[in-house]
């Protein structure tokens, strides 16, 4: 049997496209999630495991690396999918929603791998990928707080790959928008695709692809794929 990935965030988006694929494919999947969806459901019927974690406070990534460290001594990847996405509060709450995001996009992705790497090590072709964006390159005058702590996850990624060479190889992976959320409105599903020269809203199949080769491919490390429809070719 395949040794499992683990899925931070699996429950949804991403997370969920990703962890359904894999099981589609008989490959076993470790997911956290932090809010219960019916989804969780039916990613235990296709024989996910399933680990609640609260990556919000520090207590809750320790206590997630040390459950997910004694329960699985073999691991082949590691995806590190959770996110939040929040619009910058300002005033008393600016640095509070700082410490938030960075917990969150880098913290998790340091603890946990340094604390699984010995299940990693365990396996063969080992390799994490973290889930920055593309905004990470850009900025946002809006979520200022979320784009600097995805820029810090691509600078994680390179000192990750450094120090785990050459057994364990951590990449990232930065996407532009790729589907939308229900509460989107038309105004902005109409807008949003021009961003990109492709202008199109490719959905979750193309991140998908791209984690996969970045999973396979062994002389790819320390990088940060962008996956972004060439929005760049539409800045001034």
């Amino acid at each position: 049997m395949n040794d499992p990935i683990l899925i931070t965030g699996g429950a949804t988006r991403l997370g969920l496209a990703l962890a359904t694929q894999y099981l589609e494919n008989d490959q076993p999947v470790v997911i956290t999630y932090r809010k219960y969806r019916p989804e969780i459901e039916t990613l235990k019927s296709k024989g996910a495991k399933i680990l609640y974690a609260d990556f919000s406070s520090d207590e809750g990534i320790y206590s997630a690396a040390e459950s997910l460290s004694a329960e699985h001594s073999r691991l082949k990847s590691i995806v590190h999918n959770a996110s939040t996405w929040r619009t910058d509060p300002g005033h008393e709450m600016g640095l509070h929603n700082l410490a938030l995001m960075m917990r969150i996009h880098v913290g998790v992705s340091m603890i946990l791998t340094d604390a699984l790497a010995g299940a990693l090590l365990a396996s063969s072709n080992a390799s994490v990928v973290n889930i920055s964006d593309y905004v990470a390159g850009r900025g946002s005058a809006n979520h200022m707080a979320y784009a600097a702590s995805k820029s810090a996850l691509v600078n994680l990624t390179k000192s990750q790959a450094k120090k785990y060479s050459p057994r364990i190889r951590i990449n990232a992976l930065c996407p532009a928008l790729l589907e939308f959320r229900e509460e989107d409105d038309a105004t902005y599903r109409f807008e949003a695709p021009k961003k990109s020269s492709l202008g199109i809203v490719p959905g979750f199949d193309v991140a998908i692809e791209a984690i996969l080769y970045l999973q396979e491919n062994i002389y790819t490390t320390g990088i940060a794929l962008p996956l972004d429809g060439g929005r760049p070719l539409k800045m001034p």
